[in-house]
């Protein structure tokens, strides 16, 4: 069970002053009279070492925490954390209309409630939001809040998403995939509600916004049975013990104090502090943090216990350090090694030693190795991995990653030469051992033999291939190799329909510039595949290392020229790609040529960073949609980077959705207006303020190309 916290204030938002700031950055600067600060190594290593007060933030947003376990994600409250949280799962299935939240109300305070209409996801069609409460209707929670105009324009019947309500009774429980729910009622005016969540290897409980108004072993005696033996307990900690006791009774909060000692008494694991007043500073609440570890070393109870400052970012891996778990399918055997903790410098030789054993015994020592629950993983963790894989002639393996920090680290390593990485793992399954139609342990397809997977996501998987028989030798020079994508079991029936017509249409297309498809393969059960040439030649990365980085504007104009009139032979046709990256071109003498399905591995941007604003709401592809795609290749190779860049991919997904492209003559101030203004016209969030044809797009690439030309 991993846990994420967005929000830990309690009230009202509260963010960072400039008086706070410039008091952290006055600690910082006197601290560091004796280091060199002209080495950005040395300043980083001092910045590492300083306390958690001045190196860091708690964060002033209020309560929202987000659990995942498998492929679920349960949320806890809509504080004003709900809004980071909502443009992070943008990047995953949420911004393509296919998620699934399961949120859960403590209680109807607008602390807990104020985040959900900025939340990102309920904007997008197909989304399904599941909503829980405790002898309350979750609906009108929610109705409330956003009844327009008053408080909110926009209400929550105007939310795109499909909304689910679940009106629980104390104690109910409630079973999302393998974690069980349940609830206990604190005490808090109008009543708020502690949950507590096990998923068969952790337990972790969520118990802020409560009052504790006896500390003897009987008044607690509910309490201890309801946070007993939790690996993690989240207390409200708003208030000091002072407080607590004399001035502000009945007020609904507690003290940390009070945590540690319930804690204690409860055998809980870890203690979470959270809910913290406003007006504390981050160097009030790490004080607090601090006193309540030192009582704990006082006042030891029967298990040690750990005290954690709850801020923004914070996240906690429960559960086993190693978990190993068997998948079974009906027509292959495969394993599945899941990961949690720490794979690091200290960590790395046991899992290279746990993962070679694992190998070894596996069923063809095929294997999925699932990094989902990976607190923190370094090169040397990495390296512990790989050296474990390498370490067993045959082996096959799929890495599942969810989470950007994990994956970056795999893919600026060796892991894409043992393995593909995935989001989720049954992207990895698909990779690995194919869709459930195929014949796996032969890795045949009618007459095709499948070699490696260049990549799978929700829609399916991709092979190389071969016909059966043919081998690639410089005496055998009339073989080609194939791709095959074989659409995924998630995909419904209509959108096979589409798949199977375009995908045979494609067949069907003669334009130079477009990589020949030889057929489509249907069978009984719905299993659809497409089987296209593979060129050899240079991919997207290596042509604009081989041009500096990125292009002139009249090399990047001719190619777009090229493009624009292959895919206009293809829109003629009624074909429209909707998938267009740079994995699905092919370089060869110069010129380019468009694929159907990817040629190579993916690089570390994902698909969706080409798809058009509308498809990540969920609408089908139009010719528009490739007009949108073919510009944001444009801008990165003039630019040298993504139109829609930001801090993580996940703010650039968001970013795509709902803003514009930057300009690219801020990083290219030579660059001729008129080309800018030609890309930010492609690049257009809504498709009808683009170019309403392919005539016109030429005529436009022509009258820059005589510019520049002057």
């Amino acid at each position: 069970m991993r846990v994420k916290f967005w929000g830990v204030r309690g009230s009202i938002p509260a963010p960072l002053t400039t008086e706070q700031l410039q008091e952290k950055l006055s600690k910082a600067l006197t601290a560091a009279q004796n280091v060199d600060l002209s080495d950005p190594a040395e300043v980083r290593a001092f910045i590492a070492g300083l306390p958690p007060s001045v190196n860091s933030v708690v964060g002033g947003n209020t309560t929202c925490v987000e659990i995942t376990s498998g492929d679920d994600t349960i949320i806890i409250d809509c504080g004003s954390g709900l809004r980071p949280l909502g443009l992070s799962l943008m990047s995953h299935e949420f911004g393509r209309g296919q998620g699934t939240a399961h949120i859960f109300f403590t209680h109807a305070h607008w602390d807990h409630l104020q985040g959900f209409p900025f939340f990102s996801p309920a904007y997008v069609p197909g989304n399904k939001l599941i909503f829980y409460a405790v002898n309350n209707d979750p609906r009108k929670y929610l109705e409330h809040q956003q009844l327009a105009p008053v408080y909110f324009p926009i209400t929550s019947s105007q939310m795109p998403a499909d909304f689910e309500f679940m009106q629980l009774r104390e104690g109910e429980r409630v079973q999302i995939g393998r974690v069980s729910v349940t609830s206990m009622a604190l005490y808090h005016p109008g009543t708020a509600y502690a949950y507590r969540f096990d998923d068969g290897e952790s337990v972790f409980v969520f118990a802020s916004d409560g009052e504790y108004k006896s500390l003897d072993d009987e008044g607690l005696g509910r309490f201890i049975e309801f946070f007993s033996d939790a690996d993690a307990l989240v207390f409200d900690c708003q208030f000091s013990l002072r407080d607590v006791l004399l001035s502000k009774a009945d007020w609904g909060h507690s003290s940390a104090m009070i945590g540690v000692e319930i804690a204690q008494k409860a055998r809980v694991k870890k203690l979470i502090t959270t809910h913290y007043d406003p007006v504390d500073t981050d160097e009030q609440i790490h004080s607090v943090g601090e006193s309540a570890r030192r009582y704990a070393d006082i006042m030891p109870g029967p298990v040690p216990l750990e005290v954690i400052v709850g801020s923004e970012g914070t996240e906690l891996f429960l559960g086993p350090a190693i978990n190993l778990e068997t998948l079974e399918d009906r027509e292959a055997d495969v394993w599945l090694i899941a990961f949690a903790g720490r794979l690091t410098a200290d960590t790395a030789i046991d899992a290279q030693i746990t993962l070679y054993q694992f190998l070894r015994e596996a069923p063809n020592h095929r294997a999925i190795i699932d990094l989902t629950l990976i607190a923190m993983i370094d090169g040397l963790g990495v390296r512990g991995l790989i050296a474990g894989v390498r370490g067993v002639r045959g082996a096959q393996v799929a890495f599942v990653a969810p989470e950007a920090v994990t994956r970056r680290n795999l893919e600026h390593s060796d892991a894409r030469e043992v393995g593909p990485i995935f989001r989720k793992r049954s992207h990895a399954i698909a990779a690995l051992v194919g869709p459930a139609h195929l014949n796996l342990h032969e890795r045949m397809l009618g007459n095709y033999r499948l070699d490696k997977t260049i990549a799978a996501d929700e829609f399916g998987a991709i092979y190389s291939a071969l016909r059966n028989g043919d081998t690639l030798s410089i005496h055998n020079m009339s073989s080609v190799p194939l791709v095959i994508q074989v659409l995924g079991n998630e995909i419904s029936p209509q959108q096979r329909i589409q798949f199977a017509h375009l995908a045979s249409e494609w067949c069907r297309l003669t334009h130079p510039r477009l990589v020949p498809g030889r057929e489509v393969i249907e069978r009984t059960g719905g299993m659809i595949a497409y089987v296209g040439e593979r060129p050899n030649g240079q991919t997207w990365s290596q042509w604009l290392v081989e041009n500096g980085g990125r292009v002139s504007p009249q090399l990047g104009l001719r190619w777009l020229r090229e493009m624009v009139d292959a895919m206009d032979h293809a829109h003629r046709h009624n074909v429209t790609h909707g998938d267009l990256r740079p994995e699905c071109f092919v370089f060869n003498n110069g010129h380019a040529r468009i694929s159907r399905s990817p040629l190579f591995p993916p690089g570390s941007e994902l698909p969706s960073a080409y798809r058009a604003p509308e498809q990540l709401r969920g609408e089908s592809a139009t010719p528009l949609c490739d007009q949108f795609s073919l510009g944001v290749l444009l801008y990165e190779a003039l630019v040298g980077s993504h139109p829609f860049h930001a801090e993580t991919e996940e703010l650039s997904i968001a970013q795509q959705l709902q803003g514009a492209p930057l300009a690219p003559r801020v990083f290219l101030p030579d660059l001729s207006p008129d080309v800018e203004e030609f890309l930010m016209r492609l690049l257009s969030r809504e498709p009808q303020e683009r170019f309403p044809n392919a005539d016109e797009i030429l005529a436009a690439i022509d009258r820059l190309l005589l510019i520049l030309h002057k």
